[in-house]
């Protein structure tokens, strides 16, 4: 079995659900120099680098995985006591 290629993406585009499948599109900002007057703008501009889809049963999945995620690095660190 060979390797999966690794995406980075940081925007989620479009998503759907069409005959019991759920589609996404991901995104990812590329940083693009612009002409501005007076220099040089970098422009944000983002580009499809991954199209998903998969059945609800996965959809719930990732949704409960993302949930305990979320949680676990988002909460404030418990306080020392003394």
């Amino acid at each position: 079995m060979a390797d999966a290629e690794v995406t980075f993406v940081n925007e989620l585009e479009a998503s759907g659900f069409l005959n019991g499948v759920i589609n996404m599109a991901f995104s990812t900002y590329q940083f693009i120099p612009g002409a501005v007057d007076d220099g040089v703008q970098i422009v944000a501009a983002p580009k499809i680098t991954a199209n998903l889809r998969f059945d609800l049963r996965l959809a719930q999945i990732i949704r409960d995985r993302l949930d305990v995620i979320i949680e676990a690095n988002t909460k404030p660190a418990p306080r020392a006591t003394n």
